[in-house]
């Protein structure tokens, strides 16, 4: 992904890889939900690297992050993590986390 002009970061991120989780019917409804609610997030989808559907075992063996986004995404359908790096025009002392 990358920011778009909208984005308060566009300036310092070059772009980010977003984990987005979603509650829905089918991963038609899921894909088209998940990029509505990136681009209100100000940001672009430059590639979709998978889709994945999860079974029980997986969400019960999810890291502690992952977890706390597949609850958010249980309360309200749909959470999104982004993790982005600098733009390598600007100086940065370590990675920025959203």
């Amino acid at each position: 992904m990358k920011p778009t002009a909208q984005n308060s970061l566009v300036e310092e991120l070059a772009g980010a890889i977003a984990t987005v989780m979603v509650f829905a019917d089918s991963e038609e409804i899921g894909r088209a939900r998940s990029s509505r609610y990136i681009a209100r997030q100000h940001w672009e989808i430059v590639e979709v690297k998978r889709v994945l559907r999860m079974c029980p075992k997986q969400i019960a063996n999810l890291q502690k992050n992952f977890q706390v986004l597949y609850q958010k995404a249980e309360q309200f359908g749909i959470a999104a993590q982004f993790d982005g790096w600098p733009r390598h025009d600007r100086h940065v002392p370590r990675p920025t986390w959203l």
